[in-house]
């Protein structure tokens, strides 16, 4: 009986962390978002087929450009990454919050909801390590960091990579024991 109320207290709090990350990453995209709009209205507006050889022009300039590629990474916003974060923080926020509901209410449905979609999330983390392990090419789909912020997380994680390998396959081994 004991170890229900502190396995019921431990997923409130796990949750209520969910919960935060999920806000903190909404928030943060937001951050992001506005930045990358400053940035972007400081320089001049030009077609936007002014320097893709990839795109053809068609009639007026704004308004008919046509995709001569085929790729679908070519045809992303160039603020793909972060629409990805905003969409990767509402997706935790929603599923904390079914969470955080199941155990409050003790609610057996909205735990199974719960339980289904943390492993979908697992499901989805390994299916990302694998397509970052096994393509080797991933780091040619990430926009040109100009900062040069990347490439210093880049070589951190590089320097430290016994501990990096470690800290993840130990937070990978807690979701597990944990859905």
């Amino acid at each position: 009986m004991a170890c229900r109320g502190c396995l019921e207290c431990l997923l409130k709090l796990l949750n209520f962390l969910l919960t935060l990350a999920g806000l903190a990453m909404v928030g943060y995209g937001i951050y992001l978002f506005v930045e990358y709009k400053n940035s972007s209205s400081s320089t001049p507006s030009t077609s936007p087929v002014a320097g893709d050889p990839n795109l053809v022009e068609l009639g007026r300039p704004l308004l008919m450009a046509v995709s001569l590629s085929s790729s679908i990474f070519d045809n992303l916003p160039k603020a793909w990454f972060i629409y990805l974060f905003i969409g990767v923080g509402v997706v935790l926020f929603v599923i904390s919050c079914c969470g955080c509901i199941g155990t409050v209410t003790r609610n057996g449905c909205c735990l199974t909801c719960y339980a289904i979609l943390v492993i979908l999330l697992i499901l989805a983390q390994l299916g990302i390590a694998a397509f970052i392990y096994f393509n080797k090419s991933w780091e040619d789909d990430i926009p040109t960091d100009k900062t040069g912020d990347f490439a210093m997380v880049y070589d951190f994680l590089k320097e430290h990579w016994d501990i990096v390998k470690w800290v993840a396959l130990g937070i990978v081994i807690l979701e597990v024991r944990l859905a």
